[in-house]
Order: structure tokens, then C-alpha cells, then sequence
């Protein structure tokens, strides 16, 4: 199974961005050509060719999603956008609206104490406002995985000048 977890980069203005890698598009658009070129051979009035145009078109959706935080220092606001490319929506918060920035992890175990094979160690980077809302970031699991989204909480907070909470 392959993990998708949000990359970070510095942009060219000097702000720092946490974004979906590139091969999320690339795998979603890989599998529209797929489909596109089986229905093309197939011949589009082909019997039930509805049901793969279907797929195509939720691969196009998904290579056009994006999910972004935008950290930018000059203007003192982090900013969210979630959509497609298209169509999407952005919300602005100011840093002085930000109480603090927050990384907590999760050991799952069963009644007995014993770590469960079955469910991973899990960590949430999350942003909690003044008037107590918390809105989450980044949610990953495994070692490696939660050890990379501190780091990344890290470099955001230092950058941001913004409290960072760590609660492993």
C-alpha cells in the first residue's frame, strides 16, 4: 500500500508550502489514459462503457484535486485551500490568531496493554486558534512517518515564530 503524506517547500517568495506530492496527479491521470485508451479500442458505443467513462471522469477529478497550506511569513498568515483546480475554496488565518501549533502522537494497544499488530502508531499535526478551534494539518501513520511530520511541524513553527507543542 503507498502512503500519501504532504510534502513541504519553500516557494520562490521565501514561504513555505505543504502540499500533495506530484504523483498523486500522475497516478490518477495514468489511470483515466488507461481507461480512455480501453475505451477508444473497445469503441465508445461498446455495451457498458458507461461505467468505465465513469471512472475517467472521477480520475480527472481526482488528478485535479489539491489540498495546500500556505505558510507565508511577509504577510503573517497561513493560508488553506482544498478543491480542484479548478473550483476550490481558501481560508486565511493571521498568525496572531494561532495559539499554538501542535503535534500529538497515538500508540493503539489492546485491552491487555499489548501494541496491536494491526493498527499503526499515529501522529496529528494540528493548529489550534485562539477561540479553541483546532483544525488538523497533517495526519500520518508509522514511525518513520511521524518522526518526518515533526521535523516538518518544526521547520513550520520555526519559520512561523509560532509555539510549537510536541506530546509523544
Amino acid at each position: 500500500m503507498f502512503r500519501m503524506s504532504f510534502i513541504l517547500k519553500q516557494k520562490h517568495d521565501g514561504s513555505l508550502i505543504l502540499e500533495l506530492p506530484i504523483w498523486f496527479r500522475i497516478i490518477f491521470l495514468f489511470i483515466a489514459v488507461l481507461l480512455a485508451a480501453g475505451v477508444f479500442v473497445s469503441g465508445i458505443h461498446a455495451n457498458s462503457q458507461w461505467i468505465p467513462i465513469l471512472i475517467i471522469i472521477a480520475c480527472i477529478g481526482g488528478a485535479l484535486y489539491e489540498e495546500k497550506w500556505i505558510f507565508n511569513k511577509s504577510e503573517n498568515c497561513i493560508s488553506y485551500i482544498s478543491g480542484t483546480m479548478l473550483i476550490n475554496r481558501k481560508k486565511l488565518y493571521k498568525f496572531e490568531d494561532i495559539e499554538i501549533l501542535n503535534v500529538t502522537g497515538k500508540i493503539h494497544s489492546d485491552n491487555e496493554g499489548k501494541i496491536n499488530r494491526l493498527r499503526k502508531n499515529m501522529a496529528k499535526f494540528s493548529m489550534v486558534l485562539n477561540s479553541g478551534k483546532i483544525l488538523d494539518i497533517d495526519i500520518t501513520t508509522g514511525k518513520t512517518d511521524s518522526a518526518e511530520l515533526k521535523e516538518k511541524a518544526q521547520k513550520i513553527a520555526a519559520y512561523c515564530g509560532i509555539e510549537l507543542a510536541v506530546d509523544s
